[in-house]
């Protein structure tokens, strides 16, 4: 089982075709939300294309599922077509459970207790673009950082879970940035 996990897309499809390219052996890729408008804290960098990010969902052939982030406007999610209503998602394969959710919401200590009420072994923020992974009880909580306007160490990635690991990848060369066991 390979689980990918993506955020902060912002309008770059390139990004995204590039991630989903090197997730193509995943069974579904679950992201964090952000997708189409940039946001008014992140400056617009070359390649931003709203329509074309669209274009590229049309295209995609990759189980995807989408929680909604706090930059994925009404209007913007009506014109991509694709369903991304709620800020909650759960998925569960072959035991393992994971909820997906933007970050922007909750704070630690409400994350920490939605792990422990719904028995979540991996729970995937995004919304800070900046990388993490951290052990909490028997699960972890890990944000992929973003893929187009990442913040830290300025290393576009993404990640998956594969063989009880998770894995960091920097999106621009396909390296392995640093891989966890959960």
């Amino acid at each position: 089982m390979k689980i990918g996990f993506i955020s902060d897309i912002h309008g770059y499809p390139q990004r995204f075709k590039s991630a989903m390219e090197l997730l193509k052996d995943a069974d579904v890729v679950l992201c964090a939300g952000d997708v189409l408008y940039h946001g008014p804290r992140n400056p617009i960098l070359e390649g931003y294309n709203p329509q074309g990010l669209i274009e590229e969902f049309k295209n995609n052939q990759k189980e995807l599922i989408i929680a909604r982030g706090n930059c994925d406007a009404e209007v913007d999610l009506m014109v991509l077509e694709y369903p991304v209503f709620t800020p909650v998602v759960f998925y569960e394969k072959d035991g393992v459970r994971f909820m997906v959710n933007h970050g922007h919401e909750y704070n630690d200590d409400e994350i920490k207790m939605m792990i422990d009420r719904f028995k979540i072994d991996v729970m995937v923020l995004g919304h800070t673009h900046i990388r993490r992974f951290e052990k909490y009880k028997d699960s972890v909580i890990i944000n992929p950082g973003s893929i187009s306007v990442p913040k830290g160490d300025g290393i576009p990635s993404f990640a998956y879970y594969e063989d009880g690991y998770i894995v960091f990848v920097n999106l621009n060369n396909g390296e392995i940035i640093e891989k966890n066991k959960i």
